[in-house]
């Protein structure tokens, strides 16, 4: 390494920035220790992406540019791991995890800034030509299956459009990001891009040939594709989702340009055509993937999908009084001068109290609630019309144009902090994100007639309410009204807090075991690892809590549940 002397741009990492690096290390060294055999490329990628961010970390050249969100640095180890933890928590077999869990090694081995260019390429080229050589090694049994060479076009086709979101996005989105949120979140839309676009290519194209009978088999384009798609079902709840979140994307990224202090009619018009033809887009690969059969399109199906819901009108009373009740008890307290801080975090409770009962797995919420409410299908899709409502809103309020968009921001602007000092407000969206993401990846446990899971993975797709309305909500409460011990130098977090951050957890997941598996023994081992091991990351990383957080919790819960040794030391 360069002398600090000789190059005073390279910079110490704080002691706040070693205490992260220490949970993602031992976050990291669990999912290593729960692969094993057929698993150890997959090991040994997460063991060097580690080491590469660590370095980029350490020689001060993860520093963030200009158009990040300000005060904000480092971040590279949390950034460049916390979706490869996720997927590799889920691998086995030739599923759509292993598939998305090479992507995002490639993608963020790609952006890591303290690599030579001619390195951090070279790595991103080497880990997409093993994960395709992995991805081709689980193929094995399946006739027909992609080739290796097709298999990697398709994971770099992925990576480049990550790597390409995750640069521009930081333009786009001046003020609001740092490279590792945008990171994140192209990385995820790259995903959700190009598994509609898959699906639509394999399901426009028909069934597969005779596969033993067709010498021109290959031609067929499902031979072209990993094997998630070629041999997946999919539902039209979950193209519904998708799409509604891509063009929630669309309108997200017109925002900025519809803000007066910018808005030029010719940019204004960019922007309207861009979200047309987005929306078109989408419409016209639903069409083409033979979604909604039988229906008039997806607004019909979606009407069809909606009444025809078992209880439906049981949570809409639900959401009705709670969000109502919500809506007075807020402004009351808003009235009342309390910090911005506490204000916030009121919604983070309001999220436990409105989604926690419709996110439990359906063999629960027949036992607890009956017939209720009901399955988690609704509760997410659910989450993406909201979060398509929230991008709309978001849209009306940077172009202050109309009265509605004008008391949208001023509303909005009771609630921001410094994080929401940029082009757009992603609090409220960041929150209803991380809440519904756990519950998104754990698509087997939407339906009604899931099978009974009776290891701490049922728990996974509790983990965004855990974490970010018990968890998070109480460890900034405690630590700006009661903390008085920093937790380190420099940090503006505080040891109160913490331990308040890991009581709420470890609380919060007692209870949704006691919910969801009260006749099981308690695997208090589990949930102390997951819940203080969130706390502990909430307590020392600088990025945005509400994308981080509940997936590391998901992560750790599924960490354990995967493992067969671990189960065996789990119970107290």
């Amino acid at each position: 390494l360069r002398s600090r002397r000789d190059d005073p741009g390279l910079t110490m990492m704080s002691t706040r920035a070693w205490l992260e690096t220490a949970v993602v290390a031992a976050t990291t060294a669990m999912a290593a220790w729960s692969l094993h055999g057929e698993y150890d490329a997959e090991k040994h990628a997460m063991l060097l992406l580690l080491g590469a961010a660590i370095y980029s970390e350490y020689v001060g050249a993860d520093r963030d540019p200009t158009e990040t969100r300000q005060g904000i640095t480092g971040g590279a180890p949390l950034g460049a791991l916390a979706l490869p933890w996720l997927f590799v928590s889920r691998v086995g077999g030739p599923n759509f995890h292993l598939f998305a869990f090479w992507v995002s090694v490639s993608t963020n081995v790609a952006l890591l800034p303290g690599l030579p260019r001619i390195v951090s390429g070279g790595a991103a080229v080497a880990a997409v030509s093993a994960g395709a050589r992995e991805l081709n090694y689980v193929n094995v049994g399946h006739e027909p299956y992609p080739t290796e060479w097709t298999i990697a076009a398709t994971v770099a086709v992925h990576v480049l459009t990550a790597v390409s979101f995750a640069r521009d996005a930081l333009g786009w989105f001046p003020n609001v990001f740092t490279r590792w949120e945008a990171a994140l979140a192209s990385t995820a839309v790259a995903l959700c891009l190009g598994d509609v676009a898959m699906w639509t290519a394999h399901a426009s194209a028909g069934r597969l040939p005779d596969l033993h009978l067709t010498e021109d088999k290959w031609a067929h384009v499902t031979s072209w594709m990993p094997l998630h798609v070629a041999f997946g079902r999919y539902d039209d709840a979950q193209l519904a989702m998708e799409t509604c979140a891509l063009i929630a994307c669309a309108l997200t990224v017109a925002a900025p340009a519809l803000a007066p202090e910018v808005r030029t009619r010719f940019s204004a018009a960019t922007a309207a055509v861009f979200v047309a033809v987005s929306t078109w887009g989408a419409t016209v690969a639903l069409r083409l993937g033979k979604a909604f059969r039988g229906y008039d399109g997806i607004a019909h199906w979606f009407v069809d999908y909606v009444t025809g819901a078992e209880d439906l009108a049981n949570l809409a009373a639900y959401w009705a009084l709670v969000f109502g009740f919500a809506a007075f008890a807020i402004r009351g307290i808003a009235r009342g001068g309390v910090k911005v801080t506490a204000l916030r975090k009121a919604y983070h409770l309001l999220a436990v109290v409105a989604f926690a009962p419709a996110s439990l797995p359906g063999y629960a919420a027949r036992r607890v609630l009956g017939h209720g409410l009901p399955h988690p299908e609704m509760l997410a899709l659910a989450y993406a019309v909201a979060l398509l409502v929230f991008a709309a809103a978001e849209c009306a309020r940077t172009s202050r144009a109309w009265a509605r968009g004008r008391w949208i921001d001023s509303f909005f602007s009771r609630f921001v902090d410094d994080r929401d000092g940029g082009a757009v407000v992603i609090s409220h969206t960041s929150l209803l994100v991380g809440v519904a993401a756990p519950l998104w990846l754990n698509h087997e446990k939407w339906s009604a007639s899931a099978d009974v899971d009776h290891s701490v993975g049922a728990l996974a797709p509790l983990a965004g309410i855990v974490s970010l309305g018990l968890g998070d909500a109480a460890a900034s409460v405690v630590g700006v009204y009661f903390g008085k011990t920093s937790l380190c130098a420099g940090s503006r977090k505080t040891v109160e807090g913490a331990v308040a951050g890991a009581v709420a957890n470890v609380l919060g997941l007692l209870f949704a075991w006691r919910v969801v598996n009260h006749h099981r023994e308690t695997p208090w081992g589990t949930l102390l690892m997951a819940g203080v091991g969130t706390a502990a990351l909430e307590a020392t990383t600088e990025q945005l809590d509400n994308a981080f957080l509940p997936l590391h919790m998901a992560a750790l819960l599924q960490l354990v549940s995967r493992n067969a040794d671990l189960e065996d030391v789990q119970y107290a």
